[in-house]
């Protein structure tokens, strides 16, 4: 009886063993999560203050949403960074008059994706935002917290320390 209790016993081990592994994830690790995004012209619509786009993305569970952390960049030249932000340019009006203006991006994630806000200092619909890559991170509550070290703004940074394997642009 006590040689069956131990075969019993080994053979529970290796299934909880095998259970626990998750699906695997972005450099196998199912905790951490990243896609890059391509938004064209035509994905923008107006919502009477902003541009806004609406980017369907699975990995945002309930429990990234209610616990973890998405992060959201864009690429900007040659490197990637992080939402919200606002950028500031110079434009000239019909008269020749140099315009100071600015454009702030917004992120509200959702069970499921995330939403853009593209908004312009004036409140002016303008034109579409042109084409655009984003790139979304998820990252689930304890992976977070267990490192406080890392500058979540720096998307090099997040890469290096969770080990995210690029994808294609």
């Amino acid at each position: 009886m006590k040689k069956l209790s131990v075969i019993v016993l080994a053979v529970m081990s290796v299934l909880v063993m095998a259970s626990c592994r998750g699906p695997k994830g972005d450099p196998g690790n199912a905790n951490v999560g990243s896609s890059t995004v391509k938004v064209v012209s035509r994905d923008w619509y107006w919502d009477n203050t902003s541009w806004r786009v609406d980017i369907d993305y699975g990995a945002i569970n309930a429990d990234i949403d209610d616990y973890g952390a998405v992060l959201v960049y864009m690429s900007v030249g040659n490197t990637w960074r992080q939402l919200p932000m606002t950028f500031y340019y110079t434009a000239t009006d019909n008269s020749g008059n140099t315009l100071y203006c600015s454009s702030s991006l917004e992120v509200s994630t959702y069970r499921n994706g995330v939403s853009i806000f593209w908004t312009e200092n004036d409140f002016y619909d303008g034109n579409r935002p042109d084409e655009h890559y984003f790139k979304i991170v998820v990252i689930a509550a304890s992976y977070y917290n267990a490192r406080p070290d890392v500058d979540y703004s720096d998307y090099e940074a997040v890469k290096r320390a969770f080990q995210i394997k690029e994808d294609e642009k």
